[in-house]
């Protein structure tokens, strides 16, 4: 079978990867809302669920594609896609914390919350093997011109729960509800959930 050039893929993914439009705008906003909730009800299934249709696969896709073949012409407009598709996660999560607060629908932060607000975890955590497993797949892939996909998921899997958790305890911490437990450390859920996201983008 003959290999497609990097050039030619490249040249493919420019039709999908540069162009943030409604269709990816209302996915984008189905995956955060879907995984707010997932954090909120304790659902492991609906994070998981969430994270197929989340957006963030293609810049990621197409800042790789433009490193590899050295070419930074559009790298500044893909990276503030990326940082715009981010920045919308938070305000979609920031509000429903904020509304979750406002009319006590949870009192506290669920088990899947503080998981992902949690610097202390074990090193060789299953998102740690994820994150490096991907990290290489994705470069072997760019490399041989194939299965990017399939790697672009187990990326975005690790990805949409952190942003998404910072953006609800950001909400809940502004509504400052009395009422809600723990309520002073919730900016610092916040802040470890955007570090945990950072880590996760690095590795």
């Amino acid at each position: 079978m003959k290999k497609i050039t990097l050039d030619k893929q490249l040249e493919t993914y420019n039709i999908y990867i540069f162009k943030l439009n409604y269709i990816t705008i209302l996915f984008l906003s189905i995956a955060s809302i879907i995984c707010s909730f997932g954090l909120l009800l304790n659902k492991k299934d609906y994070i998981l669920a969430s994270s197929i249709i989340y957006v963030i696969i293609n810049p990621i896709i197409a800042i790789s594609f433009l490193l590899t073949t050295n070419n930074f012409s559009k790298l500044q407009s893909v990276i503030e896609q990326g940082l715009l598709i981010l920045f919308i996660t938070l305000v979609i999560s920031f509000i429903i914390g904020y509304l979750t607060a406002y009319f006590n629908y949870i009192t506290e932060p669920t088990e899947q919350m503080l998981l992902r607000s949690n610097l202390k975890k074990k090193v060789f955590s299953i998102d740690f093997f994820i994150a490096i497993i991907a990290g290489f797949g994705i470069y072997y892939a760019i490399m041989e011109s194939n299965i990017i996909t399939i790697l672009g998921f187990i990326i975005v899997f690790t990805l949409l729960p952190p942003i998404t958790n910072a953006g609800l305890h950001y909400g809940m911490y502004f509504n400052d509800n009395p009422e809600m437990k723990d309520n002073e450390n919730y900016l610092n859920y916040a802040n470890n959930s955007i570090i945990l996201f950072i880590r996760l983008i690095l590795k």
